[in-house]
């Protein structure tokens, strides 16, 4: 049964619900990647996107108005739902994936091979 609202960040509005039998509450979001994020879907979903395109982690979270580690979680977070952002490749054909020219600094200063 209904149970109230609770509000995000940009004013978006999601219903509570509470179980009749067990007298839990959830919403919407419970049992998704997106459960107890604060952040409406659309601000993750559009930095996670800027990040996949080489925008840097402390830039995507100044542009968002979020701390760089807010994004290397939401980015941790949505890892394990990589193959639900796009579609699964054709059974007949081969993939190939190509990445850009972003480097990222490991360990030590080594010139890209």
């Amino acid at each position: 049964m209904k149970n109230g609202r609770e509000s995000l960040s940009d004013g978006t509005v999601l219903q509570r619900y509470r179980c009749k039998e067990c007298s839990k509450c959830f919403n919407d979001r419970t049992g998704t990647p997106m459960a107890r994020l604060r952040t409406p879907s659309s601000v993750v979903a559009t930095a996670l996107n800027g990040r996949s395109e080489g925008l840097g982690v402390r830039a995507t979270g100044r542009l968002f108005g979020a701390s760089h580690s807010t994004i290397l979680r939401w980015e941790e977070r949505l890892a394990h739902q990589a193959d639900a952002w796009s579609p699964p490749a054709p059974a007949d054909r081969d993939v190939t994936l190509e990445g850009d020219e972003v480097y990222t600094r490991v360990g030590k200063n080594l010139s890209p091979r």
